[in-house]
């Protein structure tokens, strides 16, 4: 207990010193090319300025400092009622911080929690090298005051700011601070050395401004420069903060723009909204400027619906409404006090009116299996949305185009225009073209089945590309659905192990084995690595040597040929292919593969494994 308590104490006693230590106690004036003769309470040599600064700080007896430039040396001094001028010299008098900032300065800190500790840190160095900063040379506060208004009258920003700093040196006074961030901010963007160095010191001279502040009005003020100086150095969620508390000390109708402003831009706020009409299921969609609150939080009381039947989903950042329905008009209002994750809040109503319109039409391919049995009628399907008719292209590739498509990721996946002229060139050539009718249902999806047969009369076998379009639809911003496919009775699968490839055909109308069937093993490279011929089995296999090689020379196809029937499959793929089923299936194991099963098949939530 002793401990603990112990620990608190110390806590809260680094606490208060941290928060003590915001402003510096003494400051100091600087004058360069003057002594300030006698009074010296000691000699300290071969030193430098800081050194000799910090040991006059140190000692509370000393109100003034000479150091000698020449010869490095330092005379702390007990005050300062002459002067004289001294080449190489550098002297300063030492102000010390008004007991009334000292006292209100911690709770004004305690109120900028929303900025970084590194923040107060660097107001207070700056506060302590004012001095330093920009000299007075023995000029008195009033006289740089009209000094600064002078430069600023003639547009020079850096003048105007070097003699306010050196008015800060002497007064400390909060509006100062405040005109020295202003100052600071309006420097050019452009600007270097000085200059450039100064707009980073925008911030702290805010803060600074803001712990000095002992009325209301003063406060407010500072905060709203504050908030100015951290938009400008891209930190828009703090500049609000700033905001927000500057109106909560002093209500302004100009904070109340600023703040509004700048929660549009940085604050949490709906950052669009999009209706997903093309959907079967439609539903209005609100994207949010940060993340919503994952778990523990009903959002149904902050949402306005015109329907009880609709029901309200989030998602990180997105909120949706389901239920709607295709050609309506919907009418919601997103309530004030709506939650991020953050903690930040909608600060007003917002109402949002939009319209589902009517499905666009729409033709995909249900299946991406490019296998079609050569029994029967051959027919391919397709699902449509709102279109009554389809227009389709047939185009036939050999089979030793096969492996240029899988080197160029273009088998089984969908052709867009950008792809039509190589294609044509170079991997396939149209042998048919026509357009289909298909039954529709207003924004239902539409099964059909698309017979193949009239073309594909008097074609061998090979590798077919199927090309479904909307009549009239721009290529490029609706793309033609494409079916790969081959009809074939030959229906082939392969086992990879140590002693080679064995490869198994069968035909696919009556599953009897399929004896005399020429199969060709194929590299990466498109050459080929062996040939073999199934027995009565239907059984060929490769030799181990043909399936060790790398790169190029890897296995990449098998193709089965009989007569004017031919088949493929390639080796590169899972074994199931399900990704039209939503799932993809793992991946092939390598040489080492391991099964693990765990002591208990359910666990609870937060039991260890």
């Amino acid at each position: 207990m002793r401990a603990i308590l112990l620990s608190a104490v110390l806590g809260f006693a680094a606490t208060f010193a941290a928060a003590q230590d915001v402003v510096p106690d003494r400051r100091v004036s600087i004058s360069e090319g003057v002594d300030f003769p006698g009074g010296d309470i000691q000699s300290i040599f071969d030193t430098t300025l800081d050194a000799c600064q910090a040991a006059c700080l140190a000692n509370a007896q000393c109100q003034a400092f000479t150091f000698n430039q020449r010869s490095g040396s330092c005379f702390p001094k007990s005050g300062a009622t002459a002067v004289e001028p001294y080449q190489g010299a550098i002297s300063a008098r030492i102000f010390p911080t008004d007991l009334a900032v000292r006292n209100i300065a911690p709770a004004r800190a305690r109120d900028l929690s929303f900025l970084n500790d590194s923040d107060l840190q660097d107001a207070r160095a700056l506060a302590t090298e004012i001095g330093r900063l920009h000299p007075a040379n023995e000029n008195s506060v009033t006289t740089l005051l009209q000094l600064a208004q002078d430069r600023r009258a003639l547009g020079d920003t850096y003048g105007a700011l070097r003699a306010m700093g050196a008015a800060l040196s002497q007064l400390d006074a909060s509006d100062l601070w405040v005109d020295y961030a202003l100052l600071a901010r309006s420097m050019p963007r452009e600007g270097s050395g000085d200059a450039g160095r100064a707009r980073v010191r925008a911030v702290p001279a805010a803060i600074n401004g803001y712990l000095r502040a002992d009325v209301a009005g003063a406060q407010a003020t500072a905060l709203v420069e504050l908030g100015l100086a951290l938009e400008q150095d891209a930190r828009g969620r703090e500049m609000i903060r700033a905001l927000r508390l500057a109106q909560d000390i002093q209500p302004r109708r100009d904070t109340e723009a600023l703040l509004d402003e700048a929660v549009g831009k940085y604050g949490f706020r709906v950052a669009d909204t999009t209706v997903e009409s093309d959907s079967a299921a439609p539903r209005i969609c609100t994207f949010f400027s940060e993340p919503l609150v994952r778990a523990g939080v009903d959002y149904t009381p902050f949402v306005q619906l015109p329907d009880p039947k609709l029901t309200v989903e989030v998602n990180d950042s997105q909120l949706c409404i389901d239920g709607v329905v295709h050609g309506e008009r919907y009418s919601i209002t997103l309530r004030e006090g709506l939650p991020a994750a953050s903690g930040e809040k909608l600060i007003r109503n917002v109402t949002l009116t939009q319209y589902v319109r009517d499905r666009s039409p729409a033709v995909r391919f249900v299946s991406n299996a490019y296998l079609l049995p050569r029994v029967g009628d051959v027919a391919v399907p397709i699902e449509t949305v709102n279109t009554d008719t389809v227009d389709l292209t047939l185009r036939k590739m050999t089979d030793r185009s096969l492996i240029r498509t899988m080197q160029d990721d273009l088998f089984a996946r969908p052709l867009y225009e950008y792809n039509q002229d190589y294609l044509g060139a170079q991997i396939a050539q149209d042998i048919w073209s026509g357009t289909v009718t298909v039954p529709r249902d207003l924004n239902r999806d539409i099964l059909a089945r698309i017979p193949m047969d009239e073309a594909l009369q008097g074609q061998s076998a090979g590798v077919y590309i199927l090309q479904a379009a909307i009549p009239g639809a721009d290529p490029y911003d609706t793309p033609p659905a494409t079916q790969w496919f081959i009809v074939s009775d030959l229906g082939v699968s392969t086992v990879l192990g140590t002693d080679g490839l064995t490869l198994m055909v069968r035909g696919l109308g009556d599953a009897a084995a399929r004896a005399n069937v020429t199969a060709t093993l194929l590299s990466e490279g498109n050459a080929v690595l062996g040939t073999a011929t199934t027995d009565a089995r239907g059984v060929a296999r490769f030799d181990p040597g043909m399936t060790r090689g790398l790169g190029v020379a890897r296995p990449a196809l098998v193709t089965v040929e009989q007569g004017d029937d031919m088949a493929f499959l390639s080796l590169r793929d899972a074994a199931f292919d399900l990704s039209d089923r939503g799932v993809e299936g793992r991946e092939a194991a390598g040489p080492l593969d391991v099964f693990l099963a765990t002591d208990r098949g359910a666990y609870r939530a937060g039991e260890v494994i």
